[in-house]
């Protein structure tokens, strides 16, 4: 099964109803592929939604206590040579994703990521969620 490392901003997308985020999401649910997250994720994605979607609380708690994503612990240290890869608040979740072994790291927020550099030094592929929906056929 393909491990995806999934960003917070899908996870709340596909709470928010976004179709290809959705996509993701489900082909978690149907075993199709296998997400993974980092704590930071998670913390953020419950942050958000009890916020901005409080309805889809109970929904998440259910899906997360159903089919919980892989929880992948971050990197103690980050490189000088890491730094470049990304904005800073994304580095942890990046490394996260890299050192978890994944080939796949889907985001909304590509902008935030030297998409060419980190194929190169990591071998990881940073894709938007309508990316990864025709990469992996969902």
């Amino acid at each position: 099964m393909t491990r995806v490392f999934v960003d917070t901003n899908v996870w709340f997308s596909a709470f928010y109803g976004s179709p290809h985020c959705e996509k993701i999401i489900k082909a978690h649910l149907e075993g199709k592929i296998k997400a993974v997250i980092n704590r930071q994720v998670l913390t953020e994605l419950v942050t958000n939604i009890t916020k901005k979607i409080p309805n889809a609380v109970k929904p998440l708690q259910t899906f997360l206590e159903s089919s919980p994503p892989e929880i992948v612990t971050p990197p103690q240290k980050t490189s000088v040579t890491s730094a470049s890869l990304a904005h800073s608040k994304d580095l942890p979740i990046l490394l996260s994703a890299h050192q978890a072994g994944v080939g796949i790291f889907v985001t909304g927020n590509i902008k935030d990521f030297k998409i060419s550099l980190i194929k190169q030094k990591l071998g990881l592929e940073i894709l938007t969620p309508a990316a990864a929906v025709s990469k992996l056929y969902l």
